[in-house]
């Protein structure tokens, strides 16, 4: 089984601020961990990630497409998560047009930031720069799809407080300690900080860590294509019902919407 302990992972929050630290990072080295919150600039954004540190995977929290590709690219990952179920609960903004496609951007300059940090000896497929384990992280979705059907019966967060909406629940709900345990990483401590974390960024930057360790071991669900990305997600058996039913659903209907049938 791999140690997570013996492994570095990178969690980053992109955030695209000129004036304002709304970049979240989070890393873990052996034993040690930390979450800053910071600024989009890279001489900043360097001075919250351990000096001289290779990382056996990186997740960023913005849309990772492949190098090339248009500002009008449509993504299917993203189609995967707006429609059924997951409309109200955990869909993520189009990256194809408006706000979108600057998060698009911000999210490439941050991949080219730390790309030289991203290791080669973890077999990452899907990662969306050849031969550098970098994988895109969607917080939203990755703590949604655990989450039982019966807490969205709750009141709802504004649009503006869904994530630290999710992130409290999964928190209250023992999900989310569940899933460390469910990729064997027991780091007492480590799990104690995020589930006490009350930052919004550097929640983020947490789930985007956690992102990155579920992909170090192997236990990812990952959804999306080669043409526009993937999303990495936590590992099926832990999805809610609910939740692995919408994936379901939409996979049936845009693979008939594609073909025309």
């Amino acid at each position: 089984m791999i140690d997570l302990d013996r492994m570095a992972l990178l969690g980053i929050d992109v955030g695209f601020s000129r004036s304002r630290p709304t970049t979240g990072i989070a890393w873990s080295k052996g034993r040690a961990f930390k979450a800053a919150k910071t600024h989009t600039d890279w001489e900043r954004r360097s001075q919250n990630i351990p000096a001289r540190t290779t990382f056996s995977v990186i997740a960023i929290d913005g849309p990772l497409v492949p190098l090339g590709s248009a500002d009008s690219l449509d993504r299917l990952c993203e189609r995967m998560f707006i429609r059924g179920a997951f409309q109200s609960r955990c869909k993520p903004g189009l990256s194809h047009h408006g706000y979108g496609r600057d998060l698009r951007r911000a999210a490439a300059e941050t991949a080219e930031q730390v790309l030289h940090l991203a290791g080669h000896n973890v077999a990452v497929e899907n990662a969306i720069r050849k031969g550098a384990s970098v994988i895109e992280a969607f917080p939203n979705a990755f703590l949604g799809v655990l989450l039982p059907d019966a807490r969205f019966a709750m009141p709802a967060a504004g649009k503006r407080k869904k994530f630290d909406w999710l992130y409290d629940h999964a928190v209250d709900s023992g999900v989310l300690e569940n899933l460390f345990h469910t990729i064997g990483w027991l780091n007492l401590e480590l799990i104690d900080a995020v589930l006490a974390e009350r930052d919004h960024e550097k929640r983020a930057a947490w789930i985007c860590l956690l992102t990155a360790a579920c992909a170090a071991v192997g236990k990812s669900e990952v959804v999306g294509d080669e043409v526009g990305g993937w999303f990495w997600l936590p590992p099926i058996k832990l999805w809610a019902q609910w939740a692995r039913d919408a994936l379901a659903h939409n996979t049936t209907e845009l693979r008939r919407q594609r073909h025309g049938s």
